[in-house]
């Protein structure tokens, strides 16, 4: 029975090899960038929707933090494109405002303070990938190349409104980052 039941599971992992045919596939594209939530601000969703389960979610930011600022991965500055040293990168997370504020006591004169809030793990709510992606006809699987990762953080205007995301830098997983367009 047990020898049935391994030469059904041998030949049923040949037959699904040979069904996947070979390789990648064709390339449908050599670069799209999309945005995805890893955690949402929406309480009334399941958990799996836009989101990483806490443990996973705190796991995959600090991997990919902690892989910036080491260095073991090249990281670049999202505007200019040009490398970042793990310093630079540790910079990029930080955030300085200058507050005036009010003294609660006469003469109620106005000082300023200056507030600097370096970058927490749970800032990070959405990742920008960069891929390239394939598409394999023979039997419809699309596979994907991640070439480059960017964590975003909120962001706010002076009156506390959400104006966006900002992206912090990307981590590069190919050796040519940023790529040419052809």
């Amino acid at each position: 029975m047990k020898k049935m039941l391994f030469a059904g599971l041998l030949f049923g992992s040949v037959l699904v090899f040979i069904s996947c045919g070979s390789g990648k596939g064709d390339k449908l594209t050599e670069r799209i960038q999309y945005d995805v939530t890893i955690k949402t601000p929406e309480v009334d969703l399941a958990w799996w929707v836009q989101n990483l389960e806490g443990p996973n979610r705190e796991k995959f930011v600090q991997a990919v933090i902690q892989s910036a600022r080491t260095g073991k991965v090249k990281v670049y500055d999202v505007i200019s494109n040009k490398q970042l040293s793990p310093e630079e990168v540790l910079a990029t997370g930080t955030r300085t405002d200058l507050l005036t504020l009010q003294r609660p006591y006469e003469p109620y004169e106005n000082y300023d303070s200056i507030v600097t809030r370096e970058l927490q793990l749970s800032d990070i709510t959405r990742v920008r990938f960069l891929e390239e992606w394939y598409l394999n006809e023979d039997n419809g699987l699309i596979t994907k190349k991640v070439i480059a990762i960017c964590p975003l953080v909120e962001s706010y205007t002076e009156t506390g409104e959400m104006r966006g995301y900002r992206p912090l830098f990307w981590l590069s997983y190919v050796k040519k980052f940023p790529l040419e367009i052809k």
